[in-house]
């Protein structure tokens, strides 16, 4: 199972630490300003987003170092049109604005995200 492979397990534990603060913080202290739905939304976008990336660039070739690159910057890229739709149809749904804090914490597990990412393409190359 691709979920107990060794390289996947920090974006699975990623996945399940953001899922327990985010619950934690709107259980225990609820903030104005954080749309938490937002935030559980974009991560799993961003979690299965990562599984798809995971499978492609496992079954890259080594041989290609260009085409590597060229797969971790459409995976990015991917995710950043992903979140962005995401921030639009949430704020054209007359839920209010998203917010800065919000738009913020979502870019911050982005990030992360595409990190672990490069991580595993270079390990992978470096095999």
């Amino acid at each position: 199972m691709i979920f107990l492979n060794k390289k996947f397990l920090p974006i699975l534990a990623l996945f399940v630490f953001t899922i327990a603060a985010c619950l934690s913080i709107k259980c225990y202290i609820p903030i104005q300003n954080i749309k938490i739905d937002f935030i559980l939304v974009v991560n799993a976008m961003l979690f299965v987003l990562s599984y798809f990336n995971f499978k492609r660039i496992n079954k890259m070739e080594l041989s290609k170092p260009t085409l590597m690159v060229q797969s971790v910057m459409l995976g990015s890229l991917l995710k950043m049109v992903v979140f962005a739709g995401a921030a639009l149809v949430y704020a054209t749904q007359k839920k209010g604005p998203v917010g800065i804090i919000t738009l913020l914490v979502c870019m911050a597990l982005y990030l992360i995200y595409t990190w672990l990412e490069i991580q595993w393409t270079t390990k992978k190359k470096q095999q």
